[in-house]
């Protein structure tokens, strides 16, 4: 069955829209985690979903703007000292964030009813698009909800909320990914598969990488990744002390900064293991369902993502190294999702 309506230039063109998209959303990941490291995150203390496009334009703008940041708890317990220079840096990098989501959101739209009113977009296509833009929205409202955890008593973003809207980024990115793949080959791959099966495996590896990066917003979210800056050892130890504190409970995976770095990095390395073996049963069987350049460049990815992991984290989170740990983990997980079509597509069409 043929789930998408095809016209020419426009399946062409329509195509290239939605890998627009996804490229963009893997942009504003990568952005929002630089934003996240600069400690840029809690500079603008409102949400203005139209307005908040307009930036301080003179100097009484932005003292205004400064004395808005300076009644926040960041700037009273963190920044106390901080410059009005100081803080316009903290500023572009929040303000292109929030900017840079709005552009998706205008490339988002403004085809659609384009696409609509032409009538190159069916109903299926219409109803996925339609999902995408409900996890948009919700996208925008878990920002500012996440930014609002750090300007009431805390000086620092919930945890929980940073790696809730990092997932449901990963989650939109996915979609779009999915559905740009699918509308390519003309044809309705279902993400998920039976149990045991080959496609099941590399689907497994998705969610181990799911776990990772969701395990490293928690690192993030608590700067855990600078309690600890020797590997394999923490502390001399490979399970290090204050791993289990009793007064944290169940919530020592989320809260406790030892456990969060250790259960990070040891996941990363069973994640690892555990792709770099179905890749090798993948090349000793030559599977004819998947490529061998698509094998070859998860490995690179998954290989890459541990080195700069652990360089990451012994240069005690250097800036560039860190954003380069996390722009790779979506470039792994986004090859993962590519061969993952590309199995289940081979094999239908095979049957």
């Amino acid at each position: 069955m043929n789930y998408y309506k095809v016209s020419g230039d426009y399946h062409r063109t329509i195509y290239i829209w939605l890998l627009v998209m996804t490229s963009m959303v893997l942009g504003i990941i990568v952005i929002g985690g630089l934003t996240r490291l600069t400690d840029s995150g809690l500079s603008m203390t409102d949400w203005r979903p139209l307005l908040g496009i307009i930036p301080p334009l003179n100097n009484s703008s932005w003292q205004k703007v400064f004395e808005m940041y300076q009644l926040t708890p960041e700037f009273k317990i963190v920044n106390r000292n901080m410059s009005l220079e100081e803080f316009k840096y903290i500023f572009w990098w929040e303000w292109f964030h929030r900017v840079f989501a709005r552009m998706i959101g205008i490339v988002f739209i403004l085809p659609l009813i384009y696409f609509i009113i032409k009538k190159q977009l069916n109903y299926y296509l219409c109803q996925r698009l339609a999902v995408v833009f409900i996890f948009g929205l919700f996208q925008a409202f878990v920002g500012w909800w996440m930014v609002k955890s750090g300007l009431s008593e805390n000086p620092y973003v919930s945890p929980y909320r940073l790696t809730f809207h990092l997932l449901n980024a990963l989650i939109i990115f996915s979609m779009l990914l999915w559905i740009a793949m699918d509308y390519k080959y003309e044809i309705k791959i279902n993400f998920f598969s039976k149990p045991f099966t080959a496609d099941f495996y590399i689907f497994v590896s998705i969610l181990l990488i799911f776990i990772t990066i969701a395990s490293g917003g928690f690192m993030a979210g608590t700067n855990s990744g600078q309690s600890f800056n020797t590997f394999p050892l923490m502390n001399g130890k490979i399970i290090p002390d204050d791993y289990h504190m009793e007064d944290y409970g169940i919530y020592n995976i989320f809260e406790n900064t030892v456990a969060i770095n250790f259960n990070h990095r040891w996941i990363s390395i069973f994640a690892f293991f555990y792709i770099i073996f179905i890749c090798f049963k993948f090349i000793k069987f030559n599977d004819e369902y998947i490529s061998s350049t698509l094998v070859y460049l998860i490995i690179f990815f998954l290989t890459l993502q541990v080195i700069l992991g652990i360089i990451t984290l012994l240069s005690n989170v250097y800036l560039p190294l860190a954003s380069m740990h996390q722009t790779n983990s979506i470039l792994l997980l986004s090859t993962l999702l590519i061969s993952y079509h590309q199995y289940k597509y081979r094999k239908v069409k095979h049957e």
